[in-house]
C-alpha cells in the first residue's frame, strides 16, 4: 500500500473515532437566521415570576399542543426583574453560570420521560446579561412530540442567588415544573403553578 494513502487512513480512522467520543458540544448564544421554512413560535403563557435557589440542580418545563415538526430554537430568560417597574435587588450577585440545556419526551401521564439531548450541551449565562438567551436547535435534527419538556442543568455549584430563571406562574396548567434538588437524580414536582419563561421555534411539517 502507498505510504501516502496509508497515512491519510491512519488520520481519517483516528479523526472518525475522536468525533464519536466527542461528547459535548458548547454553544454561544445564537441568532438564528430568517429561513424560507415556515417557523411557529410557541411561548409559555401566564403571570410574570422567577425561580432561583442554591440546591437545585436541574429545572425542567413542559410545553403541550407543539405542532407537527422540528424543533428549530428555545429562548430561556435569565437575570430579569419580574415587572420592569420593580427594582431587582440580587442583580449585584449574579455571576457566570455554566449551563446545559434539556430536552425531555413527556409520557402519557404528563411526567418527564426519555432524554433526548444524548449529548452535554453547554452554554454560558453571563453575570452581566439580562433577558432572552436564543439556542439554535436545528443541528440537533428533533421531531416535535404534542408535549415536551425543556429547560436546563447547572455546572456550577451555588452559592447563593447566582442566577435568577424568569418563569411564568400559570394556575389553570398548574403541573408544569420540576426540579432536581442537591444529589438527587429523581425529578421533583414542587407543587406550585410555575413553568419555565420560553419560546420555542417549530419549522412546521409540510
Amino acid at each position: 500500500m502507498d505510504k501516502t494513502l496509508f497515512y491519510f487512513l491512519v488520520f481519517f480512522i483516528s479523526l472518525n473515532s475522536y468525533c464519536q467520543i466527542k461528547d459535548t458540544i458548547k454553544l454561544e448564544e445564537v441568532n438564528v437566521h430568517v429561513t424560507d421554512e415556515k417557523v411557529k413560535h410557541i411561548k409559555t403563557k401566564g403571570a410574570p415570576s422567577s425561580l432561583t435557589g442554591k440546591d437545585i440542580k436541574s429545572i425542567i418545563s413542559k410545553i403541550d399542543d407543539i405542532p407537527l415538526g422540528n424543533l428549530n430554537s428555545i429562548k430561556f430568560y435569565f437575570n430579569s426583574s419580574v415587572l420592569f417597574f420593580v427594582k431587582d435587588n440580587n442583580k449585584s450577585e449574579y455571576k457566570d453560570v455554566e449551563m446545559g440545556l434539556l430536552i425531555y419526551e413527556a409520557k402519557e401521564d404528563g411526567t418527564p420521560g426519555e432524554l433526548l439531548t444524548d449529548k452535554i450541551i453547554r452554554f454560558t449565562l453571563q453575570s452581566n446579561h439580562r433577558g432572552a438567551i436564543e439556542l439554535d436547535l436545528r443541528p440537533l435534527y428533533l421531531n416535535t412530540s404534542k408535549s415536551m419538556f425543556f429547560g436546563i442543568e447547572l455546572f456550577n455549584k451555588q452559592i447563593g442567588t447566582d442566577y435568577k430563571i424568569m418563569t411564568n406562574k400559570n394556575k389553570e396548567n398548574s403541573k408544569l415544573l420540576y426540579l432536581k434538588v442537591g444529589n438527587s437524580k429523581d425529578w421533583v414536582y414542587p407543587n406550585i403553578p410555575h413553568g419555565i419563561k420560553m419560546d420555542i421555534g417549530v419549522i412546521l411539517a409540510k
